[in-house]
């Protein structure tokens, strides 16, 4: 009886207000809360929780430190919806779109992780499938989205970053302050000739990355954000 007192005070606890007031509202487009609680789960984090480790879930739901933890995870998932919720807008402002082999490939990688996951072949995944009711075309079909917005911001971080370059200074530099890292498996020097578009590759993937980190640290920075949560 206590236990199932307890579960439906935790189940008020996070499910309270669900329909209520967005938890954030980003240029004007809101992130309600059942968006934030399906990134967060924490329903299914606490559930199992409480049946394996209940003393540490009444913790977490029952102390001002628990609850605080609990919050500053929801926090930080929430920053995450923002920070996605601004790059889909800004890709939207400039006309970008999901390129469509791209967001094929990405299904297919999306496919390739569950069926390792799980440690299925393809006829299990498609045994697994009909158990749901789903032909292996609608369940691509439902992971489209996901891999519709991945391409997206793919899209956006190319457009963002696309006119960055690497000179030869920079790839001889490298190559000269690395030399201990570019040998064959003898162990005898690799000639730069024979690196060059691995060092060409490693420095414009950090400059890319150093660009879009600054890009978006701006871009959330100049957004009205209005957190409710």
């Amino acid at each position: 009886m206590k236990k199932l007192l307890a579960l439906a005070v935790f189940v008020g606890f996070f499910t309270g207000g669900l329909a209520q007031a967005p938890v954030a509202i980003v240029n004007g487009e809101p992130i309600m809360r059942e968006e934030l609680e399906g990134s967060t789960r924490l329903n299914q984090i606490l559930f199992s929780l409480y049946y394996q480790y209940p003393r540490f879930a009444q913790s977490l739901l029952t102390t001002p430190e628990g609850k605080a933890f609990l919050t500053r995870y929801q926090r930080d998932v929430l920053e995450d919806l923002i920070l996605r919720k601004i790059q889909i807008q800004e890709a939207q402002a400039r006309g970008l779109t999901p390129d469509p082999t791209r967001v094929n490939a990405i299904v297919d990688q999306i496919l390739t992780q569950i069926k390792s996951y799980y440690g299925l072949s393809d006829e299990e995944l498609v045994a697994e499938l009909a158990k749901e009711g789903l032909t292996p075309e609608e369940f691509r079909e439902e992971l489209r989205p996901q891999a519709e917005q991945q391409a997206l911001l793919e899209a956006l971080k190319q457009a963002v970053t696309g006119d960055l370059t690497v000179t030869d200074e920079e790839i001889r530099t490298y190559y000269e302050d690395n030399a201990d890292q570019f040998t064959d498996d003898q162990g005898n020097p690799l000639s730069l000739a024979e690196v060059r578009e691995k060092i060409f590759s490693l420095l414009y993937s950090q400059k890319q990355d150093e660009a879009w980190n600054t890009w978006l640290k701006e871009t959330r920075e100049k957004a009205q954000v209005e957190i409710n949560l």
